[in-house]
Formats: structure tokens, sequence, C-alpha cells
């Protein structure tokens, strides 16, 4: 659906709903449709012109389960602190560029997504999901820290993340994740049937896993995303799951690059710890040569079909080891 202005051109596409559509501004002063405004969390953030300041505020104006979309206007935006996203069932986005999402799998898809969002908090995660059915596209996620692009609470079920760009390695931390399922706390200690989709990650150093999940994960989907390492150093492992507890888990069409032969992905896909048979699949993705495409406990834990590890003969199907 594009979102007409008051001056008669779209805005970009943003998500069809029902609910309320907020706009967040990149900095106190921004330009639409090369007009000048300025933002504040004083005005109603209802139109690209009267752009609220901070997401955090904008969520605080959404209503829970009633479709509510946030979007980001293009730009460079910063928080100072983690952005607690806990209002459920809402939308956060940037403005589609125009680039098929496919194309987020590209070895150039770091730069796909120009709505960019970094922080200054010292924990380094961006966004934290605590509620359940939250969207979360299109954004260009540079956590400068130890920390995550986005972590996802064991609350935090069916969330949805997707053609997102990450760009981890502003530090060299390998707890510097992309995006983050953290050990279940409390009463809820399973995260249901997230999914991550068209996304693109970026290493620009040994840092933590692009998509971790150290508390327990069910359903959980990783598909059609590019893993890519651009260090002179390894990754230690491009995706990790390792909790005992995981169950239902789909891994499919993804790619892992590295930048040459001699810098390799430790384990593109580490599922030691998961020892029940059958309890991952992996299907149709792609691993470099040199690297480890799949660790396991044992060769029976992980259903593989059409795998492929390159080589300069043209590759051949693998499996988990």
């Amino acid at each position: 659906m594009g979102y007409l202005t008051k001056y008669g051109s779209f805005w970009g596409f943003i998500p069809q709903t029902q609910g309320r559509i907020f706009w967040v501004a990149p900095a106190a002063s921004y330009t639409v449709e090369g007009r000048s405004y300025s933002s504040s969390d004083n005005q109603d953030g209802l139109s690209p012109e009267q752009a609220f300041r901070t997401v955090d505020y904008a969520i605080g104006q959404c209503t829970a389960n009633a479709g509510d979309v946030i979007v980001l206007l293009t730009g460079a935006h910063s928080v100072s602190a983690t952005v607690a996203v806990d209002v459920a069932g809402i939308t956060i986005t940037g403005i589609p560029s125009g680039v098929p999402a496919s194309q987020a799998r590209s070895s150039g898809g770091g730069t796909l997504n120009r709505t960019t969002i970094t922080t200054t908090e010292t924990s380094g995660i961006i966004f934290t999901v605590t509620v359940a059915d939250v969207e979360i596209a299109y954004l260009h996620l540079i956590p400068i820290a130890a920390g995550a692009g986005i972590s996802i609470s064991n609350a935090g079920d069916r969330a949805y993340v997707h053609d997102c760009t990450f760009r981890i390695g502003a530090v060299d931390s390998t707890a510097q994740f992309g995006v983050n399922f953290p050990l279940g706390t409390g009463t809820t200690t399973v995260n249901d049937d997230s999914v991550v989709r068209n996304c693109y990650f970026l290493a620009t150093a040994n840092v933590g896993p692009a998509v971790r999940a150290v508390g327990t994960v069910l359903g959980l989907t990783i598909e059609n995303s590019t893993f890519d390492l651009r260090s002179s150093t390894a990754w230690d492992d491009a995706i990790e799951l390792t909790l005992e507890g995981n169950r239902d888990i789909l891994i499919r069409d993804c790619d892992f690059l590295t930048q040459s032969g001699a810098t390799v992905i430790t384990d593109c896909i580490d599922v030691t710890g998961m020892t029940t048979d059958k309890t991952v699949n992996v299907f149709r993705c792609y691993f470099p040569e040199g690297s480890d495409a799949i660790e396991a406990s044992g060769t029976l834990d992980v259903a593989c079909a059409e795998n492929y590890l390159a080589t300069s003969t043209g590759g051949a199907l693998t499996g988990s080891i």
C-alpha cells in the first residue's frame, strides 16, 4: 500500500493494516518531499511531516494487537538506550527501497536498506522484544558494542524478522549478535514459532553468531538469508542453536560466504548439544569451501537434504559432522 503524502506523492510502501501508522524521524530536523520539518514527541506522529523523534515514544502510543505500524523514515537513527518492544502485535519497519526481497541474499545486501539504526547503549542491544507477534522489517541494524541487533525473549512468540540487514563487528567480540534468543526466565521459558527470513548478516570480525539461541526455541525458521564473513579472522559460528530442548528447527535456502578460501566460518551451523534425532532440518543451503557446514553431536541429530559444500571443482552434497 503506497502512503500518500499531503503533497500528492507516494512515500514508500507501508504494510496494509487496520491500525494506525506512526512515523519516526532520524533527527530533530529532517526533510520530506524537499521540505524541512522538525520532529518532536509532542506532535501526533501520524504523517511523515509530523514525525515523532523517538522510536520508544512511538511504541508507547501503540495499542496492543490492533495492527499499529511504526515507520522509521529514511536516514541514520541512533538510540541512547535499548528500545523495549513491549506492545504486542506491532510492526516496526523502515521504508522498503524497492529492491526485491530475494536480492537481500546478495553479497551487496548490506547496502539495501536505507534506514539504519544503531545504539550508544553500553549493552549494545538495539531492540528487546518481550511480547508476542512483533514484526521488524526493512532496517539496517548496527550493534556497536557487545550485544545484539534484536534480542527476542522467551515471551516474544511468533516474532517475525524479515528483509533486515545487519552489520556485526563494530567491536571484535564474540558477545555481539544479529538476532539473539537469550536464556528464558520466569514462567514462560520457551519461544514459539519465530521466523528470520530474507535477511543479510555481514560479519566483519570474529563476532558471535548472526542468529543465536541459548534459550529454548520451538518451531524456529531461518530461511532465504545470507551469512557473509568479510574479515581476515575466522568466524566461529554463523548460526548457533545448542540447547537440548530446541525442537522443530527449520533452516533452508541460506547461503554462507567468505571473502577467501583462507578465511573460514568454523561452523556455519552449530547444533551441538541438541541430541534428539531429527530436531533440526537443514534444506538447500550452500556452504563455503574450507568451512564446516553443520556441527552436530551425532550424525542422526540433523535431517539434511540438498545442501552443498563448495569446491573449486563444482561442490558436493554435504551433511552434518
